[in-house]
């Protein structure tokens, strides 16, 4: 197995169609002022088998440095778990060469290639790699949408779902900047009323949905914007919700629980597989509130790891 760094243009070339988005070139180059540089490499033998791309800080490798996942991609999906040996162990030769401090990877949750992901988990733990966090990722299947999905969700969420659907409440998909804008800044709303604040701007949103396919949609209770969701296309099957929230001052119309169904029911009409909902965790450990509200909604739970190993720097 050789290690090839590569520049942007050859990793384009090789990797044409990665199995989830943030493993672009054109993505993690919009966000290569976060760290010290960026690495495109590609693994081969006899052809490309495996790619992956770092940002260096202060000497550490990350993957990702700015997204919520990344870890290695393929040239196709069947590809061989010697090979995840082989490339790692190059990685590991290089790092020790080249005076790496430490590599640390997050890999995505499951639902986006549950062999290859387990293989890579399988991989990083018999080569030393030791478990940095495993966050609790909610997602939802849309085959679950059906004519009973109202009575498989749990009691309150069913409770509230009828409120919200008697009430006023109504369901917009975002067509121009100033409505996008709008649902965004409900969002930071929201946030800052819970102490949390967005780790994107509304100008890192713009520029970040120049390079990944993005929807934006509010909910309206009469004329009042009250609720809002951002979801990026992550692959033809997956869409991922980026930020969602309400107004608190109208939670009693039960903005949520009417939004996350109408987003559930747009997305199963556009042929989509999965809504990926994110992590209720963070550093492992789980946010509770969080996590009732989306298994209250039907959704199921995956694992995602974050692996990490430290070398003797020189």
């Amino acid at each position: 197995m050789e290690m090839i760094r590569l520049n942007r243009a050859e990793f384009e070339e090789v990797f044409t169609n990665s199995y989830f988005q943030y493993a672009g070139a054109d993505f993690n180059i919009l966000n290569s002022e976060k760290v010290d540089e960026v690495f495109f490499f590609g693994f081969k033998e006899k052809k490309f088998r495996l790619g992956i791309i770092f940002g260096e800080i202060n000497h550490n490798l990350l993957s990702p440095f700015s997204s919520p996942f990344g870890g290695f991609i393929f040239i196709k999906d069947d590809v061989r778990i010697n090979y995840l040996d082989a490339a790692l162990q190059e990685l590991d030769n290089y790092a020790k060469k080249e005076g790496i401090k430490g590599i640390c990877i997050t890999l995505p949750p499951g639902i986006y290639n549950e062999s290859f992901i387990s293989n890579q988990v399988n991989t990083f733990f018999r080569n030393n790699y030791s478990v940095n966090h495993i966050e609790l990722n909610h997602y939802f299947e849309l085959k679950k949408l059906n004519d009973n999905y109202v009575k498989h969700i749990r009691y309150n969420a069913r409770k509230n779902l009828k409120i919200a659907l008697k009430g006023e409440l109504s369901f917009r998909y975002c067509e121009d900047i100033g409505e996008k804008e709008l649902a965004y800044d409900i969002i930071k709303h929201n946030r800052n009323a819970k102490g949390f604040p967005l780790k994107m701007s509304w100008a890192q949103v713009q520029d970040t949905i120049k390079v990944i396919q993005a929807d934006f949609f509010l909910v309206f209770y009469h004329a009042i914007p009250v609720a809002s969701a951002i979801l990026f296309k992550v692959t033809n099957r997956i869409y991922q919700v980026i930020y969602w929230g309400d107004n608190p001052e109208y939670g009693s119309s039960k903005p949520m629980n009417y939004l996350s169904f109408k987003v559930f029911e747009y997305y199963k009409n556009h042929d989509v597989e999965i809504i990926d909902i994110g992590p209720s965790s963070e550093n492992s450990i789980p946010n509770l509130g969080l996590a009732d509200f989306k298994e209250s909604i039907g959704c199921d739970v995956t694992m995602k790891f974050s692996v990490k190993k430290t070398f003797n720097a020189r």
